[in-house]
């Protein structure tokens, strides 16, 4: 017995001293009195992308803001999974930390964070380009959450979508890629040094801070870094529905918060008026002025890029011993970056990374434009209308117009559907580019817009619209229809297609939803 005590001693004595001998070091501090004081009173530190128990998180939003507030942060943005159907909660301060409500939706392709969103009038998700969109009707700023996950189901997928912004680093991300072995001494660190613990698991982010570097080149797009904090490792509701903790609150929202931070240079002081206060934080940060800062490695970080036009004699930036400050080549959008020797990652994390000043407007795509000449096709459709079997749905048509009422069937969730459906003969689609239609609906909904391939066993491709109550042209080019049964592989050749099908269903609708939507002069590009 005296033995078993004494070898479990010794390695219980030899595990200690590995996790202290192997310690990541403490934060440096950094001298920041070369910079503004206007400009450090108006930089406020904060926490993006945090799960509170109203999803997938460990902890209600007091409790979180309190855990803020002892890490020394100023703001919080929470970003619950949802379908943004619920009003966000207005800014408020609590523990003496803003806390501002916004929704993390899941795509077809990815998670998309809305920022100032207005409540939507039906759920958002399906297809990314749709959501994109929705937010941006709505008055909301978004980002592509996790955008290059090692979990392929959180990548974010569709970059022709115009995303307001990117998550250029993201701390759920980071710990999946590391080896059990490197995993086992983050958590012995943890018990002794928390943040810098979690800091030892990030990396620079080469593909995704290429793909940012790319996207600006073209238009402006804000980057953030992301806690993505749950309050401790479970499983998020992506995966069952139900958070699940394993090893209880481990990593502790404190513990994420003393990680980094992102950084929002304010057009003014906090005022101390949470709705004023949340508003001119979030405009900051559409704004692009806003920075990461990796507070585990060094703190404070400060960056002054006012006149900035590229030439790093006008960047004021703090400096940890040894530091490099790095730029961006020259072009449209110049960023900085600052370097500290010895920080952890393959490649190394940078320490302090901001947003890009531009030099010259970027080039701002093309609006899609019909590509082939219109013609109506030489016969009028036979619509009839395809349902589940507890939706009702009635059809008028006639005139190269058709009309549906319906009722998606109230209670439990079953795939309820309404679909407008008409029959295509054999080539009818043959070298078609875009279908063009007017619509329009009694109330804002979403419509997929469908060919279903009866040779290919019935499988659908299609491509979501919006439609109100202001008739408009709607253009749906065939080459972005994606797939809706889990096929794969390229699209088909709308030649084969067997039925052109307009579709309501629970991707963008509840059940015991009513509407009626309207479908006409139904026009192809060839």
């Amino acid at each position: 017995m005296r033995r078993v005590l004494f070898v479990t001693a010794a390695v219980v004595a030899a595990v200690i001293f590995f996790a202290l001998a192997t310690l990541p070091p403490r934060p440096l501090t950094v001298d920041a009195s070369g910079i503004d004081p206007d400009l450090v009173r108006r930089t406020v530190r904060g926490a993006y992308h945090i799960h509170t128990s109203r999803s997938d998180g460990a902890s209600d939003k007091a409790t979180i803001a309190a855990a803020a507030a002892r890490a020394g942060l100023q703001f919080i943005i929470l970003t619950d999974h949802g379908d943004a159907t619920l009003p966000p909660d207005p800014p408020e301060y609590l523990s003496g930390v803003l806390c501002i409500d916004g929704v993390e939706i899941s795509t077809n392709g990815g998670h998309y964070v809305a920022l100032g969103m207005h409540r939507s009038p039906y759920p958002l998700g399906g297809e990314p380009s749709a959501v994109v969109e929705d937010v941006r009707r709505l008055g909301g700023f978004g980002i592509a959450a996790h955008p290059d996950s090692p979990k392929a189901s959180l990548a974010w997928t569709d970059w022709d979508a115009p995303i307001d912004g990117i998550e250029w680093l993201n701390a759920d991300s980071e710990w999946r890629d590391e080896s059990l072995a490197a995993l086992g001494r983050v958590f012995l660190h943890y018990l002794f040094r928390p943040g810098p613990a979690l800091a030892s698991m990030l990396d620079r982010p080469v593909a995704t801070l290429k793909r940012w570097d790319e996207l600006t080149r073209r238009r402006p797009v804000v980057a953030l870094a992301a806690h993505d904090a749950h309050g401790g490792i479970g499983r998020g509701v992506e995966e069952s529905g139900v958070r699940k903790q394993a090893l209880g609150h481990v990593p502790s929202y404190e513990a994420s918060f003393r990680t980094f931070s992102d950084n929002v240079i304010l057009d003014a002081r906090l005022s101390g008026s949470a709705t004023d206060d949340g508003r001119r934080l979030l405009d900051a940060i559409r704004d692009g002025r806003v920075f990461t800062v990796i507070d585990a490695i060094a703190s404070p970080g400060y960056v002054d890029l006012r006149g900035y036009d590229g030439s790093a004699a006008t960047v004021k930036v703090t400096l940890p011993a040894g530091a490099e400050l790095w730029e961006t080549p020259r072009g449209v959008a110049r960023r900085i970056e600052v370097r500290v020797p010895g920080s952890p990652g393959s490649p190394p994390v940078p320490w302090l990374l901001s947003n890009p000043v531009f030099s010259s407007a970027p080039t701002i795509p093309p609006s899609t434009v019909l590509s082939g000449d219109v013609v109506t096709p030489p016969r009028e459709l036979d619509w009839r209308v395809e349902k589940d079997s507890r939706s009702t749905a009635t059809l008028t048509a006639g005139q190269q117009q058709a009309a549906m009422h319906y009722t998606l069937a109230p209670g439990a969730r079953t795939s309820q559907f309404v679909a407008l459906a008409g029959d295509l003969k054999d080539g009818e689609m043959g070298s078609v580019q875009e279908l063009v239609f007017s619509a329009f609906a009694s109330g804002p909904i979403r419509v997929s817009v469908q060919l279903r391939y009866a040779g290919r066993g019935g499988e659908r491709w299609g491509s979501s619209v919006y439609v109100d109550s202001n008739p408009r042209d709607v253009v749906v080019a065939l080459d972005r229809m994606r797939p809706l049964d889990r096929q794969t592989g390229q699209t088909p050749d709308p030649a084969t297609a067997s039925s052109l099908l307009f579709v309501v269903d629970l991707t963008n609708a509840k059940p015991g939803d009513s509407n009626t939507f309207s479908i006409g002069n139904l026009r192809i590009a060839r």
